[in-house]
């Protein structure tokens, strides 16, 4: 277990490390890269398809260690590491404006209710967010992105709710509340149109969004490997897939 001054070290060393790695795939003779990359992932993406990604770079690179990580705690964790330098680059799922991040959004959503069919408001045309305050929510976490939105819309509004199931996969979540456990705000694309037994309801009065982005920390230029990944995650960014 590293130490606290050992803790604060890491990122400087992780510094001199891609330096190092920076002048040995400069001076390799194929001109290959060579070195480390860490990279942070949520988990349930599907919308970058991160196995066939990292596919792609080992067999372009494969003397770079690709090492792909997941959280507990989503992305509030996510940016931590980033910060301390034990992860090079992450998928993450907030709207970020942070200035020791570099942030490249791939695709935002707009957040809607999400109801059982046959809840009072799954008629509506639209709802506000003072009359969805007192309805049981299933969410996310505290520490993931999506929570963390939709806790500062409530906020913005001297508004509170009551979370009652906490599920680290959003993809789940529609699944409790098809079983009417609570409602939920979510990306529309995220709820199958053939489903019969939800509902989605615009919300009126609040812009309500989630971005999905890859981060690196600024402030340093990145390493060979890093921009060799990031040029690659258009090609395998599936917009037919919600997340």
């Amino acid at each position: 277990m590293l130490t606290q001054a050992g803790r604060r070290l890491l990122p400087h060393a992780r510094k001199a490390i891609d330096a190092i790695d920076g002048v040995k795939a400069a001076a390799h003779p194929s001109g290959g890269l060579r070195g480390s990359l860490t990279v942070g992932m949520l988990g349930g993406l599907r919308l970058v398809d991160v196995p066939a990604l990292a596919g792609e770079f080992h067999r372009r690179h494969p003397s770079v260690q690709l090492r792909l990580q997941t959280s507990r705690r989503g992305t509030g964790e996510l940016i931590e590491r980033i910060k301390a330098g034990s992860v090079d680059a992450a998928f993450v799922g907030t709207n970020i404006n942070d200035q020791q991040l570099r942030v490249m959004p791939i695709r935002s959503y707009r957040l809607h209710l999400v109801t059982p069919a046959d809840h009072p408001l799954a008629k509506r045309q639209e709802v506000t967010l003072a009359e969805i305050a007192r309805e049981p929510f299933i969410d996310m976490p505290f520490g993931f992105g999506q929570r963390v939105v939709i806790d500062d819309a409530f906020a913005q509004q001297s508004l509170s709710r009551p979370v009652v199931v906490e599920v680290a996969d959003l993809t789940t979540v529609p699944e409790y509340v098809a079983h009417g456990l609570g409602v939920a705000l979510l990306p529309p694309e995220l709820v199958v149109s053939s489903r019969h037994d939800l509902s989605v309801v615009p919300v009126s009065g609040a812009e309500i969004s989630w971005t999905l982005s890859v981060v690196v920390k600024a402030g340093h230029p990145a390493s060979q490997a890093v921009d060799a990944f990031l040029d690659l995650i258009p090609r395998h960014t599936r917009f037919e897939f919600p997340f």
